[in-house]
C-alpha cells in the first residue's frame, strides 16, 4: 500500500471511529430539560441598603451647597422641582446671610417606599423622621431617569401634622408599584388629581368645583388654607383697601406627577403647581415685600405700586382606588417663593392668559 492509501486509510478509520463515538453517546445520553421561562420579577428593585446610600449621598450634596451656597453644587443629586426649590432657598440663604429658611431633609427614615418597576425612569420614596428641633417629618421622592444615571432628589413635602399616611407594601418583600399619571383604576387619575386640587388652591372651597371631592385637614393647614388665608389677610388690611389695592392670584398643575399604589389599591400622588400672586394700589402707592423670602428676592430694588411673586409648590395627595367613596386627602406640601420683581409681568410662569375681569 502506498504512502497516500496509507493516509486515506487512516482518516476514513479515523471517521469511522468518531461516528461510531457519536452514535454510543447519543444511544446512553439522556433527554435533555426543555428550558422554562422564569417568571415574572414583581419584588423591589432597590434594596433597603441601596435606598439607604441613595438617601446619604443626596444628603451629602445637599450639605455642601448649603455650605457653600453654591447651587451647582446641586446637579449630579437633585433635579425636577426639587432643584428649583432648593436652588432658591440658597439664594434666599446667601443674600440674607442665614440659612434657616432652607429646608432641612433629614437622612433617619421611618420609613421607605421601594418601586417594582423595571423601566426608567423609576421612583423610590422615604418618609423621614421629625427635624431635630421638631419640624414634621417629610415625604421625599427620588428619581432615576435611566439604568445609568444617578437617584436624583426630585421631590418633597412636609406632611400635614396630624395626617394619616395610608399602608404601602413591604419594602424588603414585595415593594410598591409606580402608577402612571394616566391610570385610571383610581377614583381620579394623578393627572386629574393635582389639577382639581390647583383650582382649589388658587379659587379656595367656596368657589372651586372640586371642593366636595377632597377632604381637607379641620386642625392643621394645608395648602388651600395657607393660600387662601395670606390672600385673605392681604385684601382685609385697612391700608390696602384705602389704596384701592387688588390681590390676585393663579396656581396649575404641571404635567407628569408621580405615584405610588397604596396597600388597599390607591395611590400617593406627588405633583407640582406653578404659581404667582399679583398685588398692585394705586398710582404713587409701594407695595412691600411681604415676607423676608420676598425681600430677599427683590434683592433691594426699590418698592413700586406693583409686587409679583412666583411659587414652585410642591404637593402629595392620597387618592382613593376608584368606586371608593372615600375623598381625595391632602398629605403634605412645600410652598416657595422662588422669583419677584416689583412690576407684574405679561409672562408668567403658570403661562395662562388672564380670565375675564381680571
Amino acid at each position: 500500500m502506498t504512502a497516500r492509501n496509507t493516509r486515506v486509510v487512516r482518516r476514513a478509520s479515523a471517521a469511522v471511529g468518531v461516528a461510531a463515538t457519536v452514535a454510543l453517546l447519543a444511544g446512553c445520553a439522556e433527554e435533555l430539560p426543555t428550558p422554562v421561562a422564569d417568571e415574572p420579577f414583581t419584588g423591589p428593585v432597590l434594596t433597603v441598603e441601596q435606598e439607604t446610600a441613595v438617601v446619604q449621598d443626596v444628603a451629602t450634596v445637599l450639605d455642601e451647597a448649603r455650605e457653600q451656597e453654591d447651587p451647582k453644587l446641586l446637579r449630579d443629586r437633585v433635579g425636577g422641582s426639587a432643584f428649583e426649590v432648593r436652588k432658591s432657598q440658597l439664594q434666599v440663604a446667601k443674600v440674607r446671610g442665614d440659612d434657616s429658611l432652607v429646608t432641612q431633609i433629614p437622612t433617619d427614615l421611618s420609613a421607605m417606599i421601594v418601586p417594582t418597576t423595571e423601566t426608567w425612569p423609576r421612583v423610590s420614596y422615604t418618609i423621614t423622621q421629625p427635624t431635630e428641633n421638631l419640624e414634621v417629618p417629610r415625604l421625599v421622592a427620588y428619581q432615576q431617569q435611566s439604568a445609568r444615571e444617578n437617584y436624583k432628589l426630585w421631590s418633597w413635602v412636609q406632611l400635614i401634622p396630624g395626617t394619616t399616611m395610608p399602608n404601602f407594601a413591604d419594602p424588603e418583600a414585595i415593594g410598591s408599584e409606580e402608577v402612571a399619571p394616566d391610570d385610571d383604576s383610581l377614583a381620579v387619575t394623578p393627572t386629574e388629581a393635582v389639577a382639581q386640587y390647583a383650582d382649589l388652591v388658587a379659587k379656595g372651597t367656596e368657589e372651586s368645583e372640586y371642593a366636595d371631592a377632597f377632604e381637607l385637614p379641620e386642625e392643621s393647614q394645608d395648602l388651600v388654607m395657607r393660600i387662601q388665608a395670606d390672600a385673605r389677610n392681604v385684601r382685609e388690611a385697612d391700608t390696602f383697601d384705602a389704596a384701592d389695592g387688588r390681590y390676585r392670584l393663579t396656581f396649575v398643575a404641571r404635567d407628569k406627577p408621580i405615584a405610588v399604589r397604596t396597600s388597599d389599591g390607591g395611590a400617593v400622588v406627588m405633583g407640582v403647581l406653578d404659581g404667582n400672586v399679583r398685588l398692585d394700589v394705586e398710582e404713587g402707592g409701594t407695595i412691600p415685600p411681604l415676607t423676608e423670602t420676598q425681600s430677599a428676592l427683590l434683592d433691594g430694588e426699590d418698592e413700586t405700586n406693583e409686587l409679583y411673586v412666583e411659587y414652585t409648590d410642591q404637593v402629595a395627595l392620597y387618592v382613593p382606588p376608584a368606586g371608593s367613596e372615600e375623598p381625595v386627602r391632602p398629605l403634605g406640601y412645600s410652598h416657595v417663593a422662588v422669583a419677584a420683581a416689583n412690576e407684574i409681568p405679561k409672562e408668567r410662569n403658570t403661562d395662562r392668559e388672564e380670565p375675564d375681569g381680571e
